[in-house]
Protein backbone atom coordinates (compact mmCIF):
# COMPACT_ATOMS: atom_id res chain seq x y z
CA UNK A 1 0.00 0.00 0.00
CA UNK A 2 1.10 3.58 -1.30
CA UNK A 3 1.92 6.17 1.67
CA UNK A 4 -0.98 8.09 0.94
CA UNK A 5 -3.26 4.76 1.12
CA UNK A 6 -2.13 3.93 4.01
CA UNK A 7 -2.70 7.43 5.34
CA UNK A 8 -6.05 7.60 3.80
CA UNK A 9 -7.21 3.97 5.80
CA UNK A 10 -5.82 5.22 9.22
CA UNK A 11 -7.55 8.81 8.48
CA UNK A 12 -11.01 6.83 7.75
CA UNK A 13 -10.00 4.54 11.09
CA UNK A 14 -9.33 7.37 13.24
CA UNK A 15 -12.99 8.92 11.81
CA UNK A 16 -15.05 6.37 12.89
CA UNK A 17 -12.81 5.29 15.81
CA UNK A 18 -15.13 4.76 19.12
CA UNK A 19 -12.75 6.97 21.05
CA UNK A 20 -13.72 10.61 20.54
CA UNK A 21 -10.15 11.83 20.97
CA UNK A 22 -9.09 9.37 18.54
CA UNK A 23 -7.00 11.20 15.54
CA UNK A 24 -4.84 9.84 12.30
CA UNK A 25 -1.70 8.36 13.37
CA UNK A 26 1.11 10.84 11.90
CA UNK A 27 -1.38 14.05 12.10
CA UNK A 28 0.26 16.98 12.93
CA UNK A 29 -0.58 17.54 16.67
CA UNK A 30 -1.82 21.42 15.82
CA UNK A 31 -4.42 19.77 13.67
CA UNK A 32 -5.94 17.59 16.59
CA UNK A 33 -8.38 20.14 17.39
CA UNK A 34 -9.57 20.89 13.78
CA UNK A 35 -9.61 16.87 12.79
CA UNK A 36 -12.17 16.47 16.03
CA UNK A 37 -14.81 19.27 14.62
CA UNK A 38 -14.41 17.79 10.86
CA UNK A 39 -14.96 14.22 12.84
CA UNK A 40 -18.06 15.62 14.62
CA UNK A 41 -19.46 16.91 11.99
CA UNK A 42 -19.62 13.74 9.64
CA UNK A 43 -21.16 11.95 12.22
CA UNK A 44 -23.72 14.32 13.32
CA UNK A 45 -24.35 14.34 9.02
CA UNK A 46 -24.54 10.91 8.79
CA UNK A 47 -26.84 10.44 12.02
CA UNK A 48 -29.34 12.83 10.07
CA UNK A 49 -28.63 11.04 6.86
CA UNK A 50 -30.13 7.82 8.55
CA UNK A 51 -32.78 9.43 10.66
CA UNK A 52 -34.36 11.38 7.31
CA UNK A 53 -33.51 7.65 5.20
CA UNK A 54 -35.37 6.24 8.72
CA UNK A 55 -37.66 8.34 10.34
CA UNK A 56 -40.13 5.59 11.60
CA UNK A 57 -37.40 3.38 13.43
CA UNK A 58 -35.68 6.88 14.72
CA UNK A 59 -39.53 7.72 15.70
CA UNK A 60 -40.33 4.30 17.57
CA UNK A 61 -36.65 4.32 19.61
CA UNK A 62 -36.23 8.03 20.14
CA UNK A 63 -33.53 10.51 18.45
CA UNK A 64 -30.86 9.89 21.22
CA UNK A 65 -31.06 5.49 21.04
CA UNK A 66 -31.26 6.12 17.07
CA UNK A 67 -27.74 8.03 16.98
CA UNK A 68 -26.55 5.55 19.47
CA UNK A 69 -27.30 2.82 16.97
CA UNK A 70 -26.24 4.72 13.99
CA UNK A 71 -22.34 5.24 15.77
CA UNK A 72 -22.33 1.34 15.81
CA UNK A 73 -23.17 1.27 12.58
CA UNK A 74 -20.90 3.53 11.23
CA UNK A 75 -18.00 1.84 12.45
CA UNK A 76 -19.41 -1.46 11.31
CA UNK A 77 -20.38 -0.61 7.82
CA UNK A 78 -17.89 -2.21 4.90
CA UNK A 79 -19.24 0.14 2.30
CA UNK A 80 -20.90 3.31 1.92
CA UNK A 81 -22.74 4.82 -1.18
CA UNK A 82 -21.67 8.39 -3.03
CA UNK A 83 -25.26 9.99 -2.37
CA UNK A 84 -26.09 10.76 1.23
CA UNK A 85 -30.21 10.42 -0.13
CA UNK A 86 -29.15 6.60 -0.69
CA UNK A 87 -27.41 5.94 2.55
CA UNK A 88 -27.77 3.23 5.18
CA UNK A 89 -28.24 0.34 2.61
CA UNK A 90 -27.86 -2.63 5.22
CA UNK A 91 -29.21 -0.54 8.78
CA UNK A 92 -31.89 -3.44 9.00
CA UNK A 93 -29.19 -6.04 8.83
CA UNK A 94 -27.11 -4.15 11.15
CA UNK A 95 -30.06 -3.81 13.67
CA UNK A 96 -30.46 -7.59 13.88
CA UNK A 97 -27.61 -7.93 15.19
CA UNK A 98 -27.80 -4.95 17.96
CA UNK A 99 -28.52 -6.29 20.70
CA UNK A 100 -29.73 -3.03 22.46
CA UNK A 101 -32.91 -3.16 19.84
CA UNK A 102 -33.73 -6.98 20.66
CA UNK A 103 -36.54 -5.41 22.83
CA UNK A 104 -38.46 -4.31 19.79
CA UNK A 105 -38.27 -7.17 17.50
CA UNK A 106 -39.94 -5.56 14.75
CA UNK A 107 -37.84 -2.61 14.54
CA UNK A 108 -35.19 -4.30 11.84
CA UNK A 109 -38.33 -5.12 9.88
CA UNK A 110 -39.52 -1.46 9.92
CA UNK A 111 -35.99 -0.76 8.59
CA UNK A 112 -36.84 -2.79 5.53
CA UNK A 113 -39.98 -1.49 4.78
CA UNK A 114 -38.39 1.54 5.10
CA UNK A 115 -35.47 0.81 2.52
CA UNK A 116 -37.82 -0.50 0.35
CA UNK A 117 -39.54 2.89 0.53
CA UNK A 118 -36.33 5.26 -0.43
CA UNK A 119 -35.08 2.68 -2.87
CA UNK A 120 -38.71 3.01 -4.94
CA UNK A 121 -38.48 6.43 -4.55
CA UNK A 122 -35.18 7.13 -6.21
CA UNK A 123 -35.53 4.42 -8.72
CA UNK A 124 -35.67 5.38 -12.55
CA UNK A 125 -38.89 6.21 -14.08
CA UNK A 126 -39.61 3.01 -16.23
CA UNK A 127 -42.84 1.77 -18.31
CA UNK A 128 -45.50 -0.42 -16.58
CA UNK A 129 -47.10 -3.26 -17.74
CA UNK A 130 -50.78 -2.09 -17.27
CA UNK A 131 -54.06 -4.46 -17.45
CA UNK A 132 -54.59 -3.09 -21.65
CA UNK A 133 -51.40 -5.19 -22.31
CA UNK A 134 -53.02 -8.58 -21.10
CA UNK A 135 -55.90 -9.00 -23.86
CA UNK A 136 -54.28 -10.82 -26.29
CA UNK A 137 -53.06 -13.45 -24.32
CA UNK A 138 -55.87 -15.09 -23.45
CA UNK A 139 -55.52 -18.44 -21.64
CA UNK A 140 -51.59 -17.74 -22.99
CA UNK A 141 -51.21 -16.05 -19.75
CA UNK A 142 -50.84 -19.17 -17.56
CA UNK A 143 -47.25 -19.87 -19.08
CA UNK A 144 -45.77 -15.78 -19.39
CA UNK A 145 -43.30 -14.41 -17.19
CA UNK A 146 -42.87 -10.74 -16.17
CA UNK A 147 -39.93 -8.29 -15.61
CA UNK A 148 -40.12 -6.89 -12.22
CA UNK A 149 -40.82 -3.15 -12.24
CA UNK A 150 -37.20 -1.48 -11.28
CA UNK A 151 -39.78 0.43 -8.48
CA UNK A 152 -41.33 -2.75 -6.86
CA UNK A 153 -40.15 -4.48 -3.85
CA UNK A 154 -41.86 -6.94 -1.20
CA UNK A 155 -40.66 -7.08 2.17
CA UNK A 156 -42.63 -9.80 4.19
CA UNK A 157 -42.21 -9.74 7.98
CA UNK A 158 -44.12 -11.79 11.27
CA UNK A 159 -45.07 -7.82 12.45
CA UNK A 160 -47.66 -6.26 11.72
CA UNK A 161 -45.11 -3.54 9.94
CA UNK A 162 -47.55 -1.77 7.66
CA UNK A 163 -49.87 -0.94 10.64
CA UNK A 164 -47.05 0.29 12.86
CA UNK A 165 -45.69 2.37 10.02
CA UNK A 166 -49.31 3.46 9.23
CA UNK A 167 -49.77 4.55 12.47
CA UNK A 168 -46.58 6.73 13.09
CA UNK A 169 -47.26 9.27 10.50
CA UNK A 170 -47.90 12.51 11.02
CA UNK A 171 -51.32 12.92 9.20
CA UNK A 172 -52.47 8.90 10.65
CA UNK A 173 -56.07 8.59 11.99
CA UNK A 174 -55.50 4.99 12.85
CA UNK A 175 -56.92 4.94 16.40
CA UNK A 176 -57.81 1.17 16.54
CA UNK A 177 -55.51 -1.58 18.25
CA UNK A 178 -52.70 -3.16 16.17
CA UNK A 179 -53.51 -6.40 15.23
CA UNK A 180 -50.42 -8.77 16.12
CA UNK A 181 -50.18 -10.58 12.77
CA UNK A 182 -47.66 -11.14 9.97
CA UNK A 183 -47.60 -8.41 6.94
CA UNK A 184 -46.47 -8.69 3.57
CA UNK A 185 -45.94 -5.19 2.10
CA UNK A 186 -45.77 -4.84 -1.58
CA UNK A 187 -44.16 -1.32 -2.40
CA UNK A 188 -43.94 0.75 -6.05
CA UNK A 189 -43.95 3.47 -7.33
CA UNK A 190 -45.68 2.88 -11.18
CA UNK A 191 -45.71 7.36 -10.88
CA UNK A 192 -44.59 10.24 -8.91
CA UNK A 193 -46.23 8.50 -5.79
CA UNK A 194 -44.62 5.97 -3.64
CA UNK A 195 -47.87 2.83 -2.71
CA UNK A 196 -48.13 -0.01 -0.35
CA UNK A 197 -50.39 -2.75 0.02
CA UNK A 198 -50.96 -5.68 2.42
CA UNK A 199 -51.19 -8.60 0.47
CA UNK A 200 -51.70 -12.04 2.45
CA UNK A 201 -49.33 -15.26 2.76
CA UNK A 202 -50.33 -16.82 -0.31
CA UNK A 203 -50.62 -13.23 -2.32
CA UNK A 204 -46.85 -12.55 -1.10
CA UNK A 205 -45.85 -16.27 -2.35
CA UNK A 206 -47.51 -15.53 -5.23
CA UNK A 207 -45.97 -12.10 -5.90
CA UNK A 208 -42.40 -13.12 -5.05
CA UNK A 209 -42.61 -16.25 -7.61
CA UNK A 210 -43.54 -13.30 -10.46
CA UNK A 211 -41.47 -10.72 -9.40
CA UNK A 212 -38.64 -13.78 -9.38
CA UNK A 213 -39.77 -14.26 -12.87
CA UNK A 214 -41.38 -18.02 -13.29
CA UNK A 215 -44.52 -18.30 -14.86
CA UNK A 216 -48.00 -17.78 -13.42
CA UNK A 217 -48.98 -21.05 -13.49
CA UNK A 218 -45.90 -21.77 -10.90
CA UNK A 219 -46.74 -19.08 -8.45
CA UNK A 220 -50.01 -20.10 -8.44
CA UNK A 221 -49.22 -23.54 -7.75
CA UNK A 222 -46.43 -22.17 -4.93
CA UNK A 223 -49.76 -19.98 -3.37
CA UNK A 224 -52.61 -22.55 -3.17
CA UNK A 225 -50.05 -24.45 -0.69
CA UNK A 226 -50.09 -22.17 1.17
CA UNK A 227 -53.94 -21.29 1.03
CA UNK A 228 -56.28 -24.01 -1.51
CA UNK A 229 -58.69 -21.14 -2.13
CA UNK A 230 -56.11 -18.50 -3.46
CA UNK A 231 -57.81 -16.47 -5.87
CA UNK A 232 -55.25 -16.22 -8.51
CA UNK A 233 -57.16 -13.56 -11.14
CA UNK A 234 -57.41 -11.15 -7.88
CA UNK A 235 -53.79 -11.13 -6.52
CA UNK A 236 -52.63 -11.23 -10.23
CA UNK A 237 -55.52 -7.64 -10.46
CA UNK A 238 -53.67 -6.57 -7.48
CA UNK A 239 -50.41 -6.56 -9.02
CA UNK A 240 -50.97 -5.13 -12.00
CA UNK A 241 -53.05 -2.07 -10.83
CA UNK A 242 -49.83 -1.60 -8.19
CA UNK A 243 -47.40 -1.54 -11.06
CA UNK A 244 -45.41 -4.64 -10.47
CA UNK A 245 -44.20 -5.10 -13.59
CA UNK A 246 -42.49 -3.10 -16.95
CA UNK A 247 -43.12 -5.96 -19.45
CA UNK A 248 -42.58 -10.05 -20.50
CA UNK A 249 -39.54 -11.96 -20.49
CA UNK A 250 -38.43 -12.94 -23.54
CA UNK A 251 -37.39 -16.30 -24.00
Amino acid sequence: MSDAGAFQAEFSRALMAADPSARPMGLDPTMAGRFAIYRNNVHRGLGDALIAAYPVVAKLVGEDFFRAMAQGFFRAEQARTGSLALYGAGFAEFIDGFDAAASVPYLSDIARLERARLEVLHEADEVVLDANSFAVFGDDLAGCRFVAHSACRLVRSSFPIHAIWLRQQADSRQAEPIVQQAENVLISRPDMTVYQIVLDDAGAVFARCLLDGMTVAEGYDAAIERDPQFDVTSAFAQLIAAGAFAGLREY
